[in-house]
């Protein structure tokens, strides 16, 4: 990155011959890392040794496989069909492995709410994901103390919205997740909060296409590009609507495809495919066909 920026900025270096040898772009590096550290509020050291520390004792908890090796294969066999036919029938072995893989890389580079959200001008990142999250708690109707209201985040990943949301509305929050690991890594971040704990928030493990509560359990529930994962919307959207109690509200952040997507565009497909892998998405639906589910749902 420090060789390319230097190309870019300071040509006549390269012109000259005086190339920067394997030392220089080390010890640039280590700069850059240090100067990140202390100018800014992220924080890569300490990102880094805590990656490294977790990195044994997620890999004794995988889900989907005995170990990484293979856990990496049976994801890329699932995806190596352009039929999504059977990435649904194994949903959850191909929700879990991907997770099992990249869950520990997106806390590390991203954080602790895995999903987007555009950025106004000016706006850190951080913002950007808090300001994402808390409209989405108005779409629930959550004021700022929604205290004896219980909350559903389905599909939650290690917590970091709900906690977020928590915090925000005082609301009781409850997530759930197949991957066991994202479970426990959840609550452990809640319990570490001094202004949370799993009394307020807390993660369970369970298929989001069979929720594990009682009908009319909650009093808003909301998903954050998670449903995406489902193989079938009809029954992941009616699971949710019986989870509730009559005239609450779900919000969702969905994957879609647009109606300019067009299957038979070779480069429509590939896009839809490489974002797919990328995602650990058995198959993306059409804007149109998530509003008829939620519709048939209920």
């Amino acid at each position: 990155i420090i060789a390319y920026f230097l190309r870019r900025k300071y040509n006549y270096l390269f012109t000259m011959g005086a190339f920067l040898s394997t030392t220089d772009l080390a010890y640039g590096a280590a700069a850059t890392i240090c100067a990140v550290q202390l100018l800014t509020p992220a924080n890569p050291i300490g990102s880094t040794l805590r990656l490294f520390k977790q990195f044994r004792k997620q890999e004794k908890a995988l889900t989907s496989a005995g170990n990484v090796n293979k856990g990496i294969e049976e994801y890329n066999r699932l995806h190596a069909s352009e039929s999504a036919e059977e990435r649904n029938k194994e949903y959850k072995t191909l929700v879990n492995s991907y997770y099992d893989l990249a869950t520990l890389f997106y806390e590390w580079g991203w954080g602790q709410s895995f999903h987007f959200a555009y950025r106004y001008p000016h706006e850190s990142f951080k913002q950007s994901i808090l300001r994402h999250e808390y409209y989405l708690a108005s779409k629930l109707g959550l004021s700022s103390d929604a205290s004896k209201l219980k909350v559903l985040d389905v599909g939650c990943g290690i917590g970091g919205p709900l906690r977020n949301i928590c915090k925000f509305t005082k609301a009781d929050v409850t997530g759930i997740t197949l991957n066991q690991y994202q479970v426990d890594r959840g609550n452990e971040l809640s319990n570490a909060d001094p202004q949370l704990g799993t009394s307020k928030c807390r993660s369970v493990q369970g298929d989001f296409m069979e929720l594990p509560f009682e009908d009319s359990s909650f009093d808003a529930a909301y998903a954050i590009e998670a449903t995406c994962h489902a193989p079938d919307r009809v029954a992941v959207y009616s699971e949710i609507f019986r989870s509730l109690k009559p005239g609450s509200i779900f919000a969702c952040y969905e994957w879609c495809m647009t109606d300019n997507y067009d299957p038979k565009n070779a480069d429509h497909r590939r896009i839809k495919k490489q974002i797919e892998e990328g995602d650990g998405l058995p198959d993306i639906c059409g804007t149109n066909d998530c509003l008829d589910a939620m519709k048939k749902s209920g």
